[in-house]
């Protein structure tokens, strides 16, 4: 493909406004914002990027030369693998490709509201779509059965990001009617995101993420409308409505690591420093309350996948900066087997100790009285399971490692 210029646009509502070129000069990729942009726009990446007319660069490992804010444009490891068996088809190496022919494959069908083009992406028809029909096609493409439905799935949306794949879709809350849609969506459909199992997942993945999600609204912490979509043959599927999306117009979207320049797979970020720089980005004290209260849930619950790019923040067309609602809460042990995001330093065992120094250094108000509240709220694991449909054995399993980390509270 040997893509070597990539405009960049921003897409807010109708209107698209042109913010800058990235051009690959030999090893290094350059980006330069437009003069246009200069003159009505703000800076997208306020810690890494300078706003000015001088083309830029960055030499950090992460994102291989790109800037984390476009990296997070790329494709997880679900849409990295639709877009390797795509390409075999027309035996193409993915490894031939650079970082901008990855971003050709996001096009327009990104989070946030950056586009790119020139662009390969697919998009599909607002057609209706069966949730067991799609498990089935992913299936096909995880076990390398197929490639038929390559081009089908990719044009569902590629990869929203995170571990497990997802599409993007309309749903319709008075028909319950759920149909395909990356772009625009007809009146009264909104934008979500529906998730679907993993190998190594177990049938009730749905109804634990469901139960969290419950467990974090009782906690206090924000989150976007969450549910669990059921089909005939008794398969539940989890679903989130896009945060990104106001109807079909769209947010600026940064996650953690791409502000850092932090390689969540291998994350050296604490939350202290995610909560200092949450609260100086968005100019908003009570944002450190918030996340003070992520953190609590996150060690409570074993949620242990509390990664860089598991944290967000949004950007309206007038430049303001907030906090993006919490997502991907659930059970997990991450594949280091500790928190990606460490607590006062402590990423194995952290608990009240490292969370009350955490809140001291922060001057976070009522501290303790957050923690007790989460802690009461969060022993009740068992009554949330039974509420919401988890299994007996996923129940007792997750009983038992919440157990343990309550000693340290």
């Amino acid at each position: 493909m040997a893509t070597t210029k990539l405009d960049v646009y921003i897409q807010f509502s109708k209107e698209e406004e042109l913010i800058g070129q990235l051009v690959l000069d030999g090893r290094d990729i350059l980006f330069k914002y437009s003069d246009t942009y200069l003159e009505t726009g703000t800076n997208l990446s306020p810690n890494q990027l300078t706003f000015d007319d001088i083309p830029q660069t960055t030499k950090e490992k992460p994102f291989n030369g790109l800037f984390g804010v476009f990296a997070d444009s790329l494709p997880d490891a679900w849409g990295y693998l639709l877009i390797k068996k795509r390409l075999s088809t027309d035996r193409i190496a993915i490894e031939s490709l650079n970082m901008l022919d990855h971003l050709t494959f996001a096009g327009k069908n990104s989070m946030g509201a950056l586009q790119y083009r020139p662009s390969v992406a697919l998009e599909h028809e607002a057609i209706e779509i069966n949730l067991d029909k799609l498990n089935n096609n992913i299936s096909e493409v995880l076990s390398g059965e197929s490639s038929t439905v390559i081009d089908d799935m990719f044009g569902r949306g590629g990869s929203p990001g995170g571990a497990r794949p997802k599409i993007y879709a309309g749903y319709n809350p008075k028909t319950d009617s759920l149909i395909s849609g990356v772009a625009n969506l007809p009146e009264e459909y909104e934008h979500w995101i529906i998730k679907f199992a993993a190998d190594v997942d177990s049938k009730d993945i749905a109804n634990i993420e469901l139960a969290y999600y419950k467990m974090a609204l009782a906690s206090g912490i924000e989150m976007s409308e969450c549910r669990v979509f059921n089909s005939d043959t008794g398969n539940s599927y989890f679903g989130t409505k896009r945060f990104d999306r106001v109807g079909n117009d769209k947010l600026h979207m940064l996650s953690a690591a791409g502000l850092f320049h932090d390689d969540y797979e291998h994350s050296t970020l604490d939350y202290g420093n995610l909560i200092y720089q949450a609260k100086k980005l968005t100019n908003n004290a009570q944002v450190a309350e918030q996340m003070f209260r992520r953190a609590v849930f996150n060690i409570l619950v074993h949620n242990r996948d509390d990664h860089s790019k598991n944290f967000a923040f949004l950007m309206n067309p007038e430049g303001e900066w907030s906090l993006a609602p919490a997502y991907d809460l659930t059970f997990s042990s991450s594949s280091q087997g500790y928190h990606s995001t460490s607590c006062a330093r402590n990423y194995v065992d952290p608990g009240k100790k490292e969370l009350l120094e955490l809140a001291s250094a922060l001057s976070i108000k009522k501290a303790k009285t957050i923690i007790d509240e989460i802690k009461e709220i969060t022993n009740q694991w068992k009554r949330y399971a039974t509420m919401y449909g988890v299994s007996e054995v996923s129940t007792k399993t997750i009983e038992t490692s919440l157990k343990t980390i309550r000693t340290r509270f």
